[in-house]
């Protein structure tokens, strides 16, 4: 039994390094450094935990499981979230690699699982809570320090000169779990004897929390702060899960999938708000981004997760103890019930998960060690009995052996996509270096570890695209030049196409697939009906974004279809009429069909929405006086600016930069069926 006791403290150190790990971890080697690497470290952490404990009921023969009032409902919310996962979410990678879906929930419900039963002895609880608090107050120094400005002029490194910058990545998550945390501190700080050690480390712990949080909110909340988060309005945000559930209304539209029906579902009246031409790829808050994404399924599980919380907090409340270990669950259940509040008006964050499931951990301990009947042991058993009479556990090695079958997998496969990652991060470094090659051959290899990914589908048909302009503009072509154009332009269609195939909703996807045959206008012939059947289809999937009209009008104009030009542009005009270079595109539409009226009136709609301060204020208003002579209506004198004009009109097709233009194959269209298994190579 030595052996066992030597796994479970494995195990309980393994599990507290993580929680300490956990808000302060990350790596810059990866295109996302913060909730990416968290989540690598919570699984590998979880899967280890997983093997110790499972080996553990091997040696004991017996499979001894803590029940937490926990347990059940968060079961049933992974269970949701797998469900439909491979239900409804169109390409299952994005689920389990992409940090807050669903591998971040399982993980953190086997994480939850494994540390209430390797977490002992009371000493070991104390130890784990502590050094939880401890870890939040060296995020609150971290805060301190960054937010003080004084590291802008010490660490030369870009990404660390923020005054908001934050090892969680997100430095509103940062100050709401460092506020959360406040209650429970000064609960304890109340009821705890005076001259108690623990008076010191808690008294501490509150101050820098405090000022850990007020600097971050007034880092991120003064007027004209640069730091100032975004978010979806609430009235867009429940607009979009009533569209959502009407189409899936048990499981949603799976998990990664909310910026699809983002550029779905969002109703006209968004085109009003400010942020409009940013695509959000998480709701308003969490509970309607659950009931979007994961259905009334995986909101229901959610609540019954809550209701649970509120049921032990109003049980905890009419209790009459004044046990320490009590009054340690009633402050932890504050804070968590303050964490669901939140919620209601924030969207999650992998620091809000994280913090969330170790005050379950810990209210779920505190409850076993005072003697709840809602905390209690079982064992379970599964025995195999012999004509001898013999009889032999099942349960303990058949609990290793499911356990091995999910880990290895995971980790496998996990330790590729972390490698595609890892390359993916060394490609945009050297593109950003303008080292062709580096970017290139990397993307190819940061393919070829994980070729479910949609986004290295896309840079890698940019990067090919580029490489086949910059070899077109040569002076004395050579046929292996032109072959080699080819062979580019091929491959920029085939994974331009492949990342449409692998998220077929995604109308980013589709927009890049358009940009490249657009791009292709002036290199190979039929790109042109190629583009534009891709633009239809990029409107179909975001039908309320008028640049998308605007770019597919813009097409027509080219190629001289100015009726359907004018019906695009107007299109684009009536989806925001404040939309400036809508009204502009139309006007010069109206002008090269010969319908001067019309093409004054839309210009007069280009001045009255532009600043009078702006250049494009100035290039309108003086085009619309030229208009105006043609049709001899007196201008009005304009005044000079020397600002930059953002105004853009449409141009024709341009001249081809090969003579004669490429041929492609038919199956290059967006109409032909891509290949099922991309392929990099």
């Amino acid at each position: 039994m030595k052996l066992a006791t030597a796994l479970q403290k494995i195990g309980f150190w393994i599990s507290l390094s993580t929680t300490i790990l956990l808000p302060l971890f990350f790596l810059p080697v990866t295109s996302e450094f913060y909730e990416f690497n968290k989540l690598a470290l919570l699984v590998v952490s979880t899967a280890i935990l997983l093997l110790l404990l499972t080996t553990e009921y091997v040696i004991q023969r017996q499979v001894r499981i803590l029940r937490s009032p926990f347990g059940l409902p968060l079961l049933i919310l992974a269970l949701t979230w797998i469900v439909s996962t491979f239900l409804k979410t169109p390409n299952r990678v994005d689920a389990f690699i992409q940090p807050g879906n669903t591998s971040t929930i399982v993980a953190f419900v086997l994480f939850f699982t494994a540390t209430i039963n390797l977490v002992r002895s009371r000493r070991e609880l104390d130890l784990y809570a502590y050094a939880f608090l401890g870890s939040l107050a060296l995020l609150s120094i971290i805060s301190i320090v960054w937010g003080s400005g004084l590291t802008d002029k010490i660490i030369p490194v870009a990404f660390l000169k923020n005054p908001v910058w934050s090892p969680t990545g997100n430095p509103l998550g940062a100050l709401v779990v460092l506020a959360t945390t406040l209650p429970y501190l000064a609960i304890h700080i109340i009821k705890e004897k005076t001259g108690s050690p623990k008076i010191l480390f808690l008294t501490g712990c509150l101050f820098l929390n405090l000022i850990g949080a007020a600097v971050i909110g007034y880092r991120l909340f003064t007027p004209d702060s640069p730091n100032r988060s975004v978010f979806l309005p609430h009235s867009t945000a429940w607009s979009i899960a009533l569209e959502s559930i009407k189409s899936s209304p048990l499981f949603g539209t799976g998990p990664t999938t909310f910026i699809s029906d983002f550029t779905r579902f969002r109703p006209v009246s968004f085109n009003t708000h400010p942020n409009w031409n940013i695509r959000f790829s998480s709701s308003s808050n969490y509970y309607l981004h659950v009931l979007t994404t994961v259905g009334l399924a995986g909101l229901a599980a959610y609540l019954f997760l809550v209701s649970k919380s509120l049921s032990l907090f109003i049980k905890s409340l009419r209790s009459p103890s004044e046990s320490p270990l009590y009054i340690s669950v009633t402050a932890a259940l504050v804070t968590i019930i303050l964490l669901f509040i939140v919620q209601i008006f924030l969207p999650s964050s992998f620091i809000l998960t994280s913090s969330l499931i170790s005050w379950l951990i810990l209210t779920t301990l505190f409850l076993k060690h005072f003697g709840s009947s809602l905390v209690h042991e079982a064992n379970i058993d599964l025995v195999a009995a012999s004509e001898s009479g013999h009889r032999s556990p099942l349960l303990p090695p058949l609990s290793l052996v499911l356990v091995l079958a999910l880990v290895l997998p995971t980790l496998y496969l996990g330790a590729r996509a972390y490698w595609a990652e890892v390359l993916f991060q060394k490609a945009l470094t050297a593109a950003a270096k303008n080292d062709g090659k580096t970017t290139y051959d990397t993307l190819i290899a940061a393919m070829s570890a994980n070729p479910r990914v949609d986004s290295y589908r896309v840079a890698y048909s940019q990067a090919n695209l580029l490489i086949a302009n910059s070899l077109a503009v040569k002076k004395d072509m050579t046929d292996d030049d032109r072959k080699t154009i080819v062979q580019l332009i091929q491959q920029s269609i085939r994974e331009a196409k492949n990342a449409v195939a692998l998220n077929p909703a995604k109308a980013a996807n589709v927009e890049n697939l358009a940009a490249v045959y657009r791009n292709l206008l002036n290199l190979a012939q039929g790109a042109d009906q190629w583009t534009l059947a891709s633009y239809q289809q990029a409107i179909q999937l975001d039908p309320t974004n008028p640049n998308l009209r605007i770019a597919l009008g813009g097409l027509y104009f080219a190629g001289k279809n100015y009726d359907e030009s004018i019906k695009l542009f107007q299109q684009a005009a009536d989806l925001k009429p404040d939309l400036a270079n809508a009204h502009y595109n139309l006007a010069a539409a109206y002008r090269e069909k010969g319908d001067l009226q019309r093409a004054l009136v839309s210009l007069q709609n280009v001045v009255n929405s532009l600043d009078r301060t702006s250049a494009d204020y100035t290039k309108a208003s003086g085009e619309l006086a030229e208009l105006q002579q043609k049709v001899n209506i007196t201008p009005t004198p304009i005044p000079v600016t020397a600002t930059e004009s953002e105004l853009v009109a449409p141009k024709p097709l341009p001249s081809p930069k090969i003579s004669p233009p490429i041929q492609l194959s038919e199956d290059l269209g967006p109409n032909a069926t891509p290949s099922s298994t991309p392929n990099p190579n």
